[in-house]
């Protein structure tokens, strides 16, 4: 090989090298990462990840903060995470109402499914049918909700957690189901609705078992079905409404994205860190106490959820023919 040959390959080495060089994100974090949060503080989606802040500072060498940006049904929250800069710096906590709300509002400048990176599905979060017992004393099923309905036309008042929220679609959807009218009343936060439910100002919500056990336990609420494909171990003599004959599963859960282009080694880097502190035995048994299930999945796998259920909302949306001002 001629001496020129040697210098050809040596500078070719160093543009490779460079190129990879070049793609690979700096050191991360550099800064404070934010944690944006589409609700109102103090709710049931920041109480779960908070004690996960020090650990992530901890490994990750920067402080993890929340930022809360509430408002027009989580779009605001979501909206500026899908456009802010994909360095990792700027993340989304939020619940499983991000595969509902692009149904209800298609001219969104942005696109769940392309602008967001799933990072990890942190937990599932059994759900319930709640009713009020100091406004339906003697309703303890659907069938008897049911039988209300139709006595009392027009009595029914569901609270939501905003327009376009997946208790929005529960309300509707058990209105189609049951065959009477349910009033949609949207608040800004779970815990602003919970409050009139057990007051008996609304009549039903959907609600976590985390957020109403300790009301449920003390009678303020009432479980009168469960939303998921089985029965909650929290609740087990509270049947699903499969199970007495109505088609309405709502889960919901609890999970962590990044801006759509955030480079892959950042995803990763985050998404082992996440995992790490989910699946750790004493958080699981902590989770588990309150009434949450721990997950920790892979970016794939968060991300072939959410498209599915994004799917699955549209169907139910349409078919039901459910809109945004009910």
């Amino acid at each position: 090989m001629k001496p020129w040959s040697f210098a050809v390959l040596s500078l070719l080495g160093m543009v490779t090298a460079g190129s990879t060089w070049a793609q690979a994100p700096a050191a991360y974090p550099s800064r404070p990462v934010m944690l944006v949060v589409p609700f109102v503080p103090g709710g049931p989606t920041d109480t779960e990840p908070r004690p996960y802040l020090a650990k992530l500072q901890e490994s990750m060498g920067q402080p993890f903060v929340f930022d809360f940006k509430p408002g027009a049904g989580t779009t605001i929250g979501v909206g500026y995470v899908a456009k802010a800069v994909p360095d990792g710096h700027t993340l989304l906590l939020t619940s499983a109402g991000v595969t509902v709300f692009p149904n209800f509002y298609p001219n969104l400048p942005f696109e769940v499914t392309k602008d967001l990176a799933p990072i990890t599905q942190l937990s599932e979060r059994p759900t319930v049918l709640l009713i009020s017992p100091a406004a339906l004393p003697n309703v303890h099923s659907i069938a008897e909700l049911t039988a209300f309905g139709k006595a009392n036309p027009g009595a029914l008042r569901c609270g939501t957690s905003g327009a376009g929220s997946i208790i929005h679609i529960v309300c509707a959807s058990l209105s189609s189901a049951m065959g009477v009218p349910i009033t949609a009343v949207h608040y800004k936060g779970v815990a602003q609705g919970q409050v009139d439910l057990i007051a008996g100002r609304i009549q039903l919500s959907q609600g976590t078992v985390y957020n109403a056990l300790s009301q449920i336990k003390a009678g303020k609420l009432r479980a009168i079905a469960s939303l998921d494909r089985q029965r909650t171990r929290y609740l087990p003599d509270v049947s699903t409404a499969l199970e007495q004959a109505v088609d309405v599963e709502f889960p919901n859960w609890l999970g962590v994205f990044a801006p759509g282009a955030t480079p892959a080694p950042i995803v990763n880097r985050l998404n082992a860190e996440f995992v790490r502190i989910i699946r750790d035995p004493d958080n699981m048994r902590n989770l588990e106490k309150i009434g949450i299930i721990g997950v920790g999945n892979t970016p794939g796998a968060f991300q072939a959820k959410i498209v599915s259920e994004t799917a699955r909302w549209r169907r139910v949306i349409q078919e039901k023919g459910i809109k945004i001002e009910e």
